[in-house]
């Protein structure tokens, strides 16, 4: 783990999305941080950006199958994906463009938004080739936000209670996880978080407790679901 921020903005889950062997952050990334994803997560870092946007994390979801984008993202910006990670980029036809928002994956499962239209969450399973459930996580239609999963667990808000938390473990594929924050207390995990099965790093606001947690909830430490 290491504690860092996207120039001053410790919500560095805006700003990158990685799954077990690549990661994809903004073009104008600095120096720390891309290293400290690629070393963190020992992962290969691809640099670009989504309509023309820093927002990597925002506008897209990815598990080691598949990228899933908006249409407004630039063809140029496609190919770049699938050129540095080789994998292959789906893109929907959605009003929620900030599809980043709408989902949370692993290699195992998705939960992808109750507002998230009916012909797109077919699309999302089938391109990351996973059963999808349509749900909200403690009340919240931005499930992409509101959990943070890899293939060993997941951190979801802290509003989720212990019947939630089992749902969200069976959807993804049985793997443990905790509620609990980011950020002295930002509840919405996703937006402080990037992390793979190897490692994570966290934004620069979160204490030591919330630290615990999270190592709980990943995987780091003792499992708890």
């Amino acid at each position: 783990m290491i504690k860092i921020n996207f120039y001053g903005n410790p919500y560095i889950g805006i700003f990158a999305k990685a799954n077990e062997k690549c990661a994809l952050i903004p073009e104008d990334a600095h120096r720390k941080f891309e290293q400290a994803i690629a070393e963190r997560l020992k992962v290969d870092v691809a640099k670009t950006s989504i309509a023309g946007s820093s927002l990597i994390g925002i506008y897209s979801v990815m598990n080691s199958r598949a990228v899933v984008v908006p249409n407004v993202i630039y063809a140029e910006e496609v190919r770049r994906i699938e050129r540095e990670t080789g994998l292959a980029v789906c893109i929907i036809d959605t009003k929620n463009t900030a599809i980043g928002n709408s989902v949370c994956c692993n290699d195992n499962g998705a939960i992808i938004s109750s507002a998230m239209e009916k012909e797109n969450v077919s699309k999302i399973e089938r391109a990351l080739d996973v059963e999808a459930v349509q749900m909200d996580v403690a009340g919240y239609v931005a499930v992409g936000s509101a959990c943070t999963a890899t293939n060993e667990g997941f951190v979801a808000h802290n509003d989720v209670d212990d019947d939630e938390l089992e749902k969200i473990s069976k959807v993804l594929g049985g793997c443990g996880g905790i509620n609990g924050t980011v950020n002295f207390g930002f509840p919405f995990p996703a937006y402080g978080i990037i992390a793979n099965s190897s490692g994570y790093v966290v934004g620069e606001k979160t204490t030591g407790i919330e630290l615990m947690r999270i190592e709980q909830g990943l995987g780091f430490s003792k499992r708890i679901v």
